[in-house]
């Protein structure tokens, strides 16, 4: 099975940088160590996207990257929306655009909203499409791939992947690093898009090879909604374990004289922190002389950074908050182990979720305590348990439950430990164990089109 031809359809790729890059990155590279000749479909970075320069210098150089801009009406149809909405004496907001997931809370739904959700299924990438595809078919014409796996959110990935397997005549993977239907961010302007997003989807599995998705949660909840499908498998993400050589060691102490609890990566929609604000401010009321010791550092992007700070100050904790912005991939890895505490935050939804931020993989490999606000029974627990990484955890929408985790953490942040690397959370969620886990699923996938042909 080596020396093989995969067509990678992945928005997120370096120079991107973002949570979403790493596992189609790190997949890649695998696929290249392992042999395989690899095209990789992406955009071009949009103006004012976050770039990482670092990152992008690790893609091998064998691997072809074929770039295609994104003709986006969105974003000038979620100008004049905004505009149009401030001149009759109304703020009206735009769906978030990154992540592409993430959704707006609309008091009403206005013909503006119906307009922006009719050209936004399933996602804003949609106008990609046509140019993607035509793109391939040209570059690639006669090196035509052997396999296309897709990787989504977006979710017009899949789109693009499908028609390009259809084209090359040629076994279509699906990768699902968030859900596509059943996803707690995403929100409809009316029940008729969201038949047509579920339409969209039932179409992409019914053509698929293979569906993998990253977390047994997730997978349950796909195999419920396809009761018949039997191709489906979870492989989780990870972490590059060579990323991780020469970092300092894991001490702790980078807020001098207390106790640092760190968040690295995006705050935005339904992973907001307002209620991981409201329980500072029930520590500072409980124990002053704790609150004092406490610093919670976000590291990272926040989505209404604005109202975030307000918040914080409004009620009075703002002291110990520090937002000191995204870092590259490389500061990212080597600062958490400085950290007393690191913090994941699930969506504060009903139902218990079945997503995990990329970084838990990462703080496995850092070594230090982990704080997570999420639901009992969710996916983080589950990975957690997986990894045999004993946590702390709080319901994502109880601030006096919260309160009493901070309490617990600061308390016990120097003598707690996580589990070392060379362990089985570090063994079990390597990428390049990942990548060979993927390589199978490949192999399946060609078996399966092999057999077919013999029948045929």
């Amino acid at each position: 099975m080596s020396g093989r031809h995969v067509l990678v359809v992945s928005w997120w790729f370096p120079p991107l940088s973002g949570g979403g890059v790493h596992r189609p990155h790190q997949f890649v590279r695998h696929l290249v160590r392992r042999g395989h000749r690899v095209t990789v479909l992406t955009g071009v970075p949009p103006r004012g996207e976050r770039l990482d320069e670092a990152l992008a210098a690790k893609v091998p150089a064998g691997v072809r990257v074929v770039r295609v801009p994104l003709l986006d009406p969105f974003r000038a149809w979620a100008w004049w929306k905004g505009r149009r909405g401030t001149m009759n004496g109304a703020t009206t907001t735009a769906p978030a655009t990154v992540p592409a997931t993430a959704a707006r809370a609309a008091p009403r739904t206005s013909w503006r909203d119906l307009v922006t959700e009719a050209i936004a299924l399933p996602d804003r990438w949609l106008p990609w499409l046509p140019l993607a595809v035509a793109r391939a078919a040209l570059r690639l014409r006669g090196d035509e791939p052997e396999l296309v796996f897709s990787t989504s959110p977006p979710h017009t990935m899949h789109l693009v992947g499908r028609a390009l397997a259809g084209l090359f005549n040629c076994p279509h993977v699906v990768d699902f690093r968030d859900p596509w239907m059943g996803n707690p961010f995403r929100r409809y302007a009316a029940p008729g898009f969201r038949r047509v997003d579920a339409a969209l989807e039932r179409r992409v599995v019914a053509g698929a090879a293979q569906v993998v998705l990253n977390t047994p949660a997730l997978e349950r909840q796909f195999c419920a909604r396809y009761p018949d499908f039997r191709r489906a498998r979870t492989i989780p993400n990870g972490f590059d374990p060579d990323a991780f050589a020469g970092l300092p060691p894991p001490t702790g102490g980078a807020f001098a004289g207390g106790v640092e609890i760190a968040h690295f990566g995006q705050l935005y929609g339904l992973r907001s922190g307002k209620y991981l604000l409201e329980a500072l401010a029930r520590v500072k009321a409980r124990d002053p002389a704790r609150f004092a010791q406490l610093r919670l550092s976000f590291i990272g992007a926040i989505d209404g950074e604005a109202g975030f700070r307000a918040q914080a100050k409004e009620l009075g904790v703002d002291a110990a908050v520090a937002i000191p912005g995204a870092l590259p991939h490389a500061a990212a890895l080597a600062r958490p182990r400085k950290a007393d505490v690191l913090l994941i935050l699930g969506p504060e939804n009903a139902e218990p979720e079945v997503q995990v931020p990329g970084k838990l993989y990462e703080y496995f490999a850092a070594q230090r305590p982990i704080l997570t606000l999420s639901r009992a029974g969710g996916a983080i627990a589950e990975i957690l348990a997986l990894a045999g990484v004993a946590s702390v955890r709080a319901e994502p929408d109880d601030p006096d439950a919260i309160a009493d985790a901070l309490l617990r953490v600061a308390a016990s942040a120097n003598a707690a430990s996580a589990a070392p690397n060379g362990s089985a959370a570090s063994d079990r969620f390597r990428y390049d164990r990942l990548g060979d886990e993927l390589l199978a699923v490949f192999a399946a996938a060609w078996g399966e089109r092999g057999r077919a042909a013999e029948g045929a």
